[in-house]
């Protein structure tokens, strides 16, 4: 495993995660860091240590779910002050309520990640995020989408339950009327808490049964009107610099008209990511990624991947 830790003022990663809590309001059956039980992040450390970042990065502000720290809008002033850019992840429960919304967009948050692992479909969700929740993450997005928010969406394909999300995906978005959108896809992962673990759901989920990097390729071919050449066409050229994880991460717009332009401002597009780990020793989906970083317990940067498979259980 290529593991390090830079001291802030050495760190060169442009996206760096920071779990600002380990607290949420849904148990996932798929969840990277589903320890509960570490206190919330000191935010003064953590603006003293961004501050000491030498080039300009997007803060990745996660959790386990970062709405339930009440001082979130707070933690989005402190953080845009430092000159620093900064991307919500959530499950967006709290964001179906509009007032919740634009108290963020007033903090100077303007991207946000929602999960949307069921779509629209209550019954995919309840067997995957253990929650009936289509309808307040349907408001979120339409919530995200009336305050002008850049949008990425976020869904997990589990073989056998949410296969025709791909369609329903762009079928929300025609719906909605949300034209420029990042949908990431990705297989289930066994990290932290799985549906690979037997004891975690009724759905049992083994390597055979997975989606590979190549089977989630054809689903969405299959689904959105574009060849698996065309897709296939896109893997091997990574929209970001200094990334060794092209292998297991790649994006794609859906009209290649979208081709040179600014993402999230020319029409949809796709990103797959691979998070089987069965064929890594190590373990570790997305490996050697040297865009993506973590702000470690003792707020140094590490890798994102690697300090989460060694933390796995703990941090």
């Amino acid at each position: 495993m290529n593991y390090y830790e830079l001291d802030p003022s050495e760190n060169h990663f442009t996206d760096v995660m920071v779990d600002v809590t380990h607290r949420c309001n849904m148990t996932c059956k798929n969840c990277y860091i589903p320890n509960r039980n570490i206190p919330d992040m000191d935010i003064d450390r953590l603006i003293s240590t961004i501050e000491k970042f030498p080039n300009r990065t997007m803060i990745r502000i996660v959790g386990a779910e970062p709405t339930v720290r009440k001082d979130l809008s707070d933690i989005i002033k402190r953080i845009r002050a430092t000159g620093h850019r900064a991307t919500l992840l959530t499950n967006g429960l709290r964001l179906a309520n509009n007032q919740y919304v634009r108290t963020l967009k007033d903090s100077k948050l303007n991207h946000v990640y929602l999960s949307l692992n069921g779509v629209d479909v209550d019954d995919w969700y309840e067997k995957i995020d253990e929650m009936r929740c289509a309808t307040k993450k349907i408001k979120a997005l339409e919530n995200l989408h009336k305050n002008k928010f850049v949008i990425d969406t976020g869904t997990i394909i589990v073989k056998g339950v949410n296969d025709e999300a791909p369609s329903r995906l762009l079928d929300l978005y025609k719906r909605k009327e949300i034209r420029n959108v990042l949908c990431r896809i990705k297989n289930v992962g066994k990290l932290g808490r799985s549906m690979f673990d037997d004891n975690v759901s009724e759905h049992k989920i083994t390597i055979n049964t997975n989606y590979t990097m190549d089977g989630l390729i054809k689903l969405i071919s299959d689904q959105v009107g574009v060849s698996v050449d065309y897709i296939e066409s896109w893997r091997h050229k990574p929209i970001y610099q200094n990334d060794d994880s092209e292998e297991t991460s790649f994006i794609f717009p859906l009209d290649e008209k979208n081709v040179g332009k600014l993402l999230h401002k020319s029409g949809i597009w796709f990103k797959i990511a691979d998070w089987n780990t069965f064929s890594n020793p190590d373990g570790v989906p997305l490996p050697n990624n040297k865009r993506r970083g973590r702000l470690t317990q003792d707020f140094k940067v590490a890798p994102m991947s690697e300090h989460v498979k060694l933390n796995e259980g703990g941090y």
